[in-house]
């Protein structure tokens, strides 16, 4: 980019700053005639069109802005500028039906260098399934550092982002925030909510200005019983993050980093188990180490008396059986599930590779599994399992 086009842009952004609009719009429109590929520049064409209530002119920036960018296989982006053109002229319901089409149209057509990015949900549906998705997408603006949704509140939607970024933090039991992760524009957010309780499983920050496009449950519901194929992307993807958040939250796993934590639940296999089901029971040979996704375990041992000691009721995100697959002893305790049960399994075998290739874990599972040894012990010793939450074997 030579001198002149970056003085048209940086003079364009100087009166934005100053609110002089008609400047702005004169400078971006000549950096545009020399660089037609700044696609965000074009953008802010547009927008400075509207502001300034030409808005036919607005509408024809904002559609070849939106053309351009599903022609590149960026269709979040293309879908928001689609709902500004709505917003701007609710008459114009073609413009769904003329996106779905030139981005099918573009996915048959994909050849690298610039092969369509592959959304979940998106990507996979025809044209027909697409236009009637766009029907039902409502955008969302969020300036930087606002947050999104908090962890606990009411919420049924899904939401993914078309712009921006997004920091991922959840509370520990302790009240402590834990940092997740951060995402980007085609990264998924409220899929827990969705298919499990209707409330926001953590809370969501903009890193920087963000655009989301959100979708409610019942809405998202109706197109999944007409398109089943929608059910099994999202529960795919769904398994992933459950499993990403259970690691990050265990003291066992939670000094990982993202991308070790993504090496880790690799690993890691998914069980379905009815009611009333033996896991194990005290004395057999360890094999895996469990983390509870859904459901409820009951941990319990036998006393000298021969009488049953129940050492905990576990639910979701509480992990069991570590002990015994850490030290190679047979099991100290039993476990069965209370009710239908879905469990996070790591072989011992898994288990040890995970160590060897991330030595910190090592020190820290050591930790972690002797005081719950003590605490069992003292458990047993007094016989007042009423008082705790907590119990591992």
């Amino acid at each position: 980019m030579n001198k002149g086009i970056v003085s048209f842009k940086e003079e364009a952004q100087r009166a934005l700053s100053k609110g002089d609009w008609k400047k702005a719009l004169e400078d971006f429109q000549k950096h545009c005639a020399k660089e037609p590929e700044d696609l965000r520049s074009q953008l802010k064409v547009a927008e400075l069109l509207e502001r300034l209530g030409q808005k036919t002119e607005a509408i024809q920036t904002y559609r070849k802005v939106a053309e351009d960018y599903a022609k590149d296989g960026f269709l979040l982006q293309a879908i928001s500028i689609n709902k500004i053109i709505l917003r701007i002229n609710p008459s114009l319901k073609d413009v769904n039906e003329w996106l779905a089409q030139l981005y099918t149209e573009r996915a048959r057509e994909a050849k690298p260098p610039r092969p369509l990015r592959h959304i979940p949900l998106f990507s996979d549906l025809n044209e027909e399934e697409l236009q009637l998705l766009l029907g039902h997408i409502e955008a969302k603006t969020f300036p930087k550092d606002s947050t999104i949704c908090q962890e606990g509140e009411p919420g049924d939607s899904l939401m993914i982002i078309s712009r921006g970024e997004v920091a991922i933090s959840k509370q520990t039991r302790s009240g402590k925030e834990v940092w997740i992760r951060n995402l980007k524009a085609g990264d998924f957010l409220g899929e827990f909510g969705f298919f499990t309780d209707h409330k926001r499983h953590a809370t969501v920050k903009t890193v920087k200005e963000c655009e989301i496009l959100e979708i409610t449950r019942m809405e998202l519901s109706e197109m999944i019983e007409a398109h089943p194929r929608m059910k099994e992307v999202l529960q795919n993807f769904f398994k992933q993050r459950v499993l990403d958040l259970f690691i990050a939250l265990s003291p066992l796993f939670s000094c990982l980093t993202p991308g070790e934590r993504d090496e880790v639940y690799k690993r890691f296999l998914f069980l379905k188990i009815p009611a009333d089901t033996l896991i194990f029971k005290g004395g057999d040979p360890p094999k895996s180490l469990y983390m509870v996704k859904s459901g409820e375990v009951e941990i319990f041992t036998r006393n000298r008396q021969g009488k049953k000691v129940v050492l905990a009721n576990l639910k979701s995100g509480n992990f069991f059986g570590e002990i015994g697959a850490l030290f190679n002893k047979p099991r100290t305790a039993s476990a069965k599930t209370i009710k239908p049960t879905e469990l996070l399994e790591l072989t011992k075998e898994d288990l040890e590779m995970c160590l060897t290739q991330y030595p910190k874990l090592r020190s820290i599972f050591h930790a972690v599994s002797l005081k719950r040894l003590v605490q069992m012990k003292e458990l047993l010793s007094q016989e007042k399992v009423e008082k705790t939450r907590e119990g591992m074997v």
